[in-house]
């Protein structure tokens, strides 16, 4: 009797558990499908060494999301230098081959960024980001933009 007594009291400690996980994160955070991010312009040419601004705006999260911009190219090869600084550091002497983007800071939405070009003529492409926290749990989109230098 105490061996079966003993089972019962685990299966619903396991179900309370598995209950409270399921459930355990979702407060407040709206649905992946709910959400769209967009930067505009979409596109834009510019000359080498130019400039463009450009603003990242999303839209069904149900508070100010976290931002973030950085230049998709640098970041495939190293993460840690994606080129995306905030305005009150020094912009980059080198290591940002792709050209950097510049932006305010992580708490303005929406957020405006001016992306710098290098002097190498190429398509490159500047990533926004936007992700709300609550919790244990958060919810990231992101788009990019394509800037030609020619």
């Amino acid at each position: 009797m105490q061996r079966s007594s003993f089972r019962l009291g685990f299966a619903a400690a396991l179900a309370g558990a598995v209950f409270l996980l399921a459930n355990c994160g979702t407060g407040g955070l709206p649905h992946t499908n709910q959400v769209t991010a967009s930067v505009t312009p979409a596109q834009a040419t510019i000359s080498p060494g130019g400039s463009v601004v450009l603003k990242g705006n999303a839209t069904g999260f149900t508070s100010s999301p976290i931002v973030g911009w950085w230049i998709q190219e640098s970041r495939a090869i190293d993460r840690y230098n994606d080129c995306g600084l905030l305005s009150t550091q020094a912009p980059p002497q080198s290591g940002c081959p792709y050209g950097y983007v510049m932006f305010d800071d992580v708490t303005t939405f929406p957020s405006a960024a001016t992306y710098y070009a290098p002097s190498a003529p190429g398509i490159y492409h500047v990533t926004f980001e936007a992700t709300q926290v609550v919790e244990f749990d958060s919810l990231t989109k992101t788009v990019q933009a394509a800037i030609t230098v020619q």
